[in-house]
């Protein structure tokens, strides 16, 4: 294996912009070299919240465009209809609904999903959905 090599999986550690306790499933995009909780539904996330921490931590972050394997999303309030297969975009909370048009679109659902709900998805490169 080369040295260039780093990890198996691209889950990072990065530190907070906020408390990213109980965020698990929340979409984060860089803001000066933090993990930020993504507040437009529009923004480029990095990827997703696996384990939060505090401002003093560190929360583990799934990169959206290589993490292998599968990872759970928070569902948003009002998510529209969530089936297996459904492209999932982000909200201004970080949080995940069925894709709407023109959002930013990163993630597939891999199982069924109701309002306020952590399912598992498949990560993807961030693109504006048709």
């Amino acid at each position: 294996m080369s040295a260039n090599y780093k990890r198996q999986t691209a889950v990072i550690p990065m530190t907070p912009n906020e408390d990213h306790t109980g965020k698990e499933g929340y979409a984060v995009k860089v803001s000066s070299g933090k993990a930020a909780l993504v507040t437009g539904e529009t923004d480029t996330p990095i990827g997703i919240i696996l384990d939060g921490a505090t401002t003093t931590g560190k929360s583990a972050v799934a990169v959206a465009d290589a993490t292998g394997g599968t990872v759970r999303v928070k569902l948003d309030g009002t998510p529209g209809t969530v089936a297996i297969g459904t492209y999932l975009t982000i909200t201004a909370t970080g949080t995940f609904k069925a894709a709407v048009s023109g959002k930013t679109q990163c993630a597939r659902a891999l199982e069924v999903g109701a309002a306020n709900e952590l399912i598992e998805a498949v990560l993807h490169s961030p693109v504006a959905a048709a």
